[in-house]
C-alpha cells in the first residue's frame, strides 16, 4: 500500500527515488508532517512530541475524534512542550498513546527509542479502535 502522490517532494534533504520519498510527500501534502522549513530530516531521531503531533494530525486527517485534552500540569516538564505540539501531547496523553517516562516527566523533546516508538504506534492503533 504505497501512497499515491501528485506533487514533487518539497524537502531538499529527501533524496529523489528514496524508499520514503512518496510517503513523506503524501504526509506533507496531507498536512500531517511539516519538516524544518525546507528540510524534513529523514535521518533525524524523532522526539516524543513530534510523534504525538504526527499521530494527532494523522487521526485528524481520518476525521477521528481528537478533542480529548489531558491536563499535563502533573508533569514537571509540561512547560517544555513546544507550542506546535501542545494540543497533540494533551490528546496523546488523554488517549493513553503517550505516557510519561516517569510519574512526573513527559520528556517531550526526548528522542524516542525504537521500543517506545513501537509501543506508541500500538497504543495509537488500539486507541483509535471503536
Amino acid at each position: 500500500g504505497e501512497p499515491s502522490v501528485q506533487n514533487e517532494c518539497l524537502f531538499g534533504d529527501v533524496a529523489d527515488g528514496s524508499y520514503y520519498e512518496d510517503a513523506i510527500t503524501w504526509a506533507a501534502d496531507s498536512g500531517i508532517v511539516f519538516g524544518y522549513g525546507a528540510n524534513f530530516g529523514p535521518d533525524d531521531a524523532i522526539t516524543r512530541e513530534q510523534m504525538a503531533a504526527i499521530l494527532y494530525r494523522y487521526a485528524a486527517y481520518w476525521e477521528l475524534d481528537v478533542s480529548a485534552e489531558a491536563d499535563l500540569s502533573a508533569y514537571e516538564d509540561a512547560s517544555s512542550v513546544s507550542a506546535y505540539a501542545q494540543a497533540a501531547m494533551q490528546w496523546a496523553v488523554a488517549n493513553g498513546v503517550i505516557n510519561g517516562t516517569s510519574a512526573t516527566t513527559l520528556e517531550p523533546a526526548g528522542t524516542a527509542t525504537r521500543a517506545q516508538a513501537a509501543t506508541v504506534l500500538v497504543r495509537f492503533q488500539n486507541s483509535m479502535k471503536s
